[in-house]
């Protein structure tokens, strides 16, 4: 699982907050106050819904708080739209723009990614033989930008930074900083989601800078 998870490493508070963090930095609503962006942020009531539901899980393993707690995460679901299994492992500063009509499997998702409306994450089970062990599902790396409207589905690897674009079909693993577009999903270019993906203090984040050093000495030349 990836490191930052709230079920290995991470606190709950800690993740909670960079969770809001997003939102108040980076987010569609601009720099608001935290009140105004819980009231206001489905995304952010959803990734919290999840959070709880995860920890209670892993940590807690508390059955009658995990009962309750799936009764809120699906209520919070009818009211968002936005699906995420309590058995996903993701890193803190989850940042959903929009509501409606996202579904994150038990997928494995780095830190500061964004996710746009209309996503899908999940395993790809074309017979029924998968049903037998456990279907394989994908991997995002850390501050990885998804479009409106992308699937991404099955052992597939998306690399730290990369972007997938709208309405893309993502089957086959993404480099670090790889542009991906079409279905199915094709490179583009080694360009990254370094415009797409905002957070706080990321111009001191030494991940980041390393990655974008790389992506300078390649000259983010598109792909061939």
């Amino acid at each position: 699982m990836h490191a930052g998870c709230v079920c290995e490493n991470e606190g709950l508070r800690a993740a909670l907050r960079e969770d809001l963090d997003r939102y108040i930095f980076g987010g569609k609503f601009g720099r608001l106050t935290s009140l105004s962006v819980v009231l206001q942020s489905q995304g952010l009531w959803a990734t919290a819904a999840y959070r709880l539901k995860h920890y209670v899980r892993h940590r807690l393993h508390s059955r009658l708080l995990g009962v309750l707690l799936l009764a809120v995460q699906r209520i919070v679901v009818a009211l968002t739209g936005i699906d995420i299994d309590p058995h996903a492992h993701i890193g803190p500063g989850l940042l959903i723009p929009h509501g409606g009509y996202i579904v994150i499997g038990s997928v494995q998702i780095g830190r500061n990614c964004n996710i746009h409306q209309g996503v899908t994450l999940g395993e790809r089970v074309s017979t029924l033989e998968h049903r037998t062990s456990k279907p394989p599902l994908p991997t995002l790396g850390d501050r990885v930008w998804v479009g409106p409207g992308a699937v991404v589905a099955g052992d597939v690897a998306i690399g730290d930074d990369a972007s997938v674009g709208a309405n893309s079909l993502v089957v086959r693993d993404v480099p670090p900083r790889g542009v991906v577009l079409g279905v199915p999903a094709r490179l583009v270019s080694r360009r990254g989601s370094f415009t797409q993906v905002r957070y706080r203090e990321m111009d001191n984040d030494d991940e980041r800078k390393a990655s974008l050093a790389a992506d300078s000495e390649a000259g983010a030349l598109p792909a061939q």
